[in-house]
């Protein structure tokens, strides 16, 4: 009896893509729901989700029972690290960072048993034999393990050719990181970061090996997908849930009235001031105003209209049900009364 086929690996040598998701909760109750979406690979990340080698094959194990494949990154490259995750039975593994051909030569050496490899042979004692109840595992468990690798800064693209030739399955490009190392760190949808993803993709593809990315933009999906990309994550669990559970916070706080007081000041530069608070906090809010009336409004829901006349200035301050309106009220006041420390201003509000 052979070692279990690796569907995802015969899949992507085939050409046809494969759309999954990245899995960050490291919690397998999690992983499971993730697994009742019908994606074609889940991806347990162990580099930055806080997971270890039994978490991860926790959620493996989940995922292993549902209609989608798991995938397993390692924190790092280790040969000790790799062998300790095949022989949990973890057949589709990434590994990130890679930046030269002997790096990603030495990693295929560490997935394969001798004598072609590196791989320790312990089989008797691993989950991937089933307990060494698959007799030909040793001889069959090479051809099921697919090897994939992330190339994600520019050493890694000058490699790419090395890389590709070194007996990987495929390589993945890490449009994060990547962005980093050219400069403009936080912003992967830079043209120039976009254009050298887009060319090392087509490098991939052109080799005939699989080529892989994870991009939550669709316009980029469709990009790559038209290209040959056969591996594409297009989303994160981390981020689905944050993103899900704030704007129902947001929902059902809506419910709740927002909070407001009114006050008047006495003066004869009410316009003056006016602009002058719209001006100071323009940089910070979404901030329109003439020389009668203002409107600030700060991302946190904190809002004041000011309305000027001869000689008056009024003010409508507003905050969010939750929001702090007492204090919110002496931000205002303490920021107009230092604009006009020429005279004797105060503001008198509605109680």
């Amino acid at each position: 009896m052979p070692a279990p086929k690796s569907t995802f690996k015969a899949a992507l040598a085939a050409g046809q893509p494969q759309i999954g998701c990245w899995i960050g909760m490291a919690d397998a109750y999690a992983a499971e729901i993730a697994a009742t979406a019908r994606f074609d690979w889940l991806l347990v990340d162990g580099e930055h989700a806080p997971n270890d080698l039994r978490t991860v094959l926790e959620q493996v194990r989940v995922i292993e029972s549902s209609g989608s494949v798991p995938v397993a990154r390692l924190p790092i490259g280790e040969t000790w690290m790799i062998k300790q995750y095949l022989d949990a039975g973890v057949q589709n593994i990434l590994v990130p960072m890679v930046e030269s051909g002997d790096q990603a030569h030495d990693l295929v050496r560490a997935v394969q048993y001798p004598p072609h490899g590196v791989r320790g042979v312990g089989s008797a004692l691993a989950r991937a034999s089933h307990f060494a109840a698959i007799p030909d595992y040793l001889k069959t468990a090479d051809d099921q393990i697919c090897l994939l690798v992330q190339v994600e800064n520019r050493a890694g693209l000058d490699a790419l050719d090395d890389i590709l030739a070194s007996g990987v399955d495929g390589v993945f490009i890490g449009p994060s990181d990547l962005a980093a190392d050219m400069g403009h760190i936080g912003n992967a949808a830079h043209p120039e970061v976009e254009a050298a993803v887009l060319n090392a993709l087509k490098r991939i593809i052109a080799s005939g090996k699989a080529a892989g990315i994870l991009t939550m933009d669709p316009a980029m999906q469709r990009k790559c997908l038209d290209l040959g990309v056969t591996f594409l994550a297009t989303d994160i669990d981390v981020v689905l849930f944050a993103k899900t559970v704030r704007a129902s916070a947001d929902a059902a706080l809506a419910l709740l009235p927002d909070q407001s007081v009114s006050g008047t000041a006495q003066t004869d530069a009410a316009s003056k001031y006016l602009k002058q608070l719209c001006k100071h906090w323009s940089h910070k809010a979404e901030v329109s105003f003439d020389d009668n009336q203002g409107r600030v409004a700060f991302p946190d829901g904190d809002r004041v209209t000011l309305t000027a006349t001869a000689e008056r200035l009024s003010i409508e301050a507003e905050t969010g049900p939750r929001g702090d309106l007492a204090r919110w009220q002496k931000v205002i006041e303490a920021h107009l009364v230092r604009f006009a420390f020429r005279e004797d201003f105060r503001i008198d509000w509605a109680r």
